[in-house]
């Protein structure tokens, strides 16, 4: 048994759960947001890792980022793409706006008396305009049709690459909720385990706390005990 300091104690918890390979099991009443994130990246490996906790917000971020892994990527790249197919239907029409405006321009001079050589640069203007404004719209529409391509692309290749990663964290990511409090906290990495009177949210206060590494045979004792009281805690 030691006595050491706060910083320390996440020190050597950090170091525990990064040098998992099989199995993780981290038994805590809260756990922090470093320590969460390491442990969905540990599971998303291919490690087996369990969490019981009663910190039921990263509990069910946990859940809820296993189910969804990188989705909002995804979600935001489909609204993307979204935008700039609403830009290209803008600018196919920008021509056809183009040409009423100018075909209005060419009949009020008509109406006004304009005839003959007088109508000449006046047509000339509007065709002008009429074609830099299809050339300007066409080289956007290309422009737009590019990028959708290139994030289209990108999508198909972010779900491919995570669809394995979603699989891992639905097959090895486990989270048991315990609607009671916990005075420490236990960690068993492969064939390491440590009880702690830390909890897994502490980093930046002062302070001193028990360390203890243990035998992952009693370590297993403590976690099972828990879970067998949260299990007959429950209607």
């Amino acid at each position: 048994m030691e006595l050491i300091e706060t910083q320390e104690v996440f020190d050597r918890v950090s170091q525990l759960i990064n040098s998992a390979t099989e199995r993780l099991i981290v038994l805590t009443d809260r756990i922090r947001d470093s320590i969460a994130q390491d442990l969905l990246r540990k599971a998303g490996s291919g490690v087996d890792v369990k969490l019981i906790t009663s910190d039921l917000n990263w509990a069910r971020w946990l859940e809820n980022r296993a189910k969804g892994y990188m989705k909002d990527e995804e979600e935001k790249i489909s609204q993307e793409v979204q935008e700039l197919s609403n830009k290209i239907e803008f600018f196919n029409r920008v021509p056809w706006i183009a040409l009423v405006v100018v075909g209005a321009v060419w009949i009020v001079l008509l109406v006004r008396g304009l005839r003959g050589l007088e109508m000449i640069p006046a047509l000339l203007v509007g065709l002008g305009v009429i074609y830099y404004i299809m050339y300007y719209s066409y080289k956007r529409r290309r422009s737009y049709r590019e990028e959708i391509a290139v994030k289209a692309e990108n999508r198909e290749r972010i779900a491919e690459e995570y669809k394995g990663v979603r699989e891992s964290l639905s097959k090895h990511l486990h989270v048991i909720e315990i609607d009671f409090e916990l005075s420490f906290s236990v960690i068993i990495s492969d064939t390491s385990a440590i009880i702690t009177s830390t909890p897994l949210e502490t980093e930046k206060e002062r302070g001193y706390h028990v360390f203890t590494e243990l035998e992952v045979e009693e370590a297993m004792k403590i976690v099972d005990s828990i879970t067998s009281i949260q299990s007959l805690k429950r209607p």
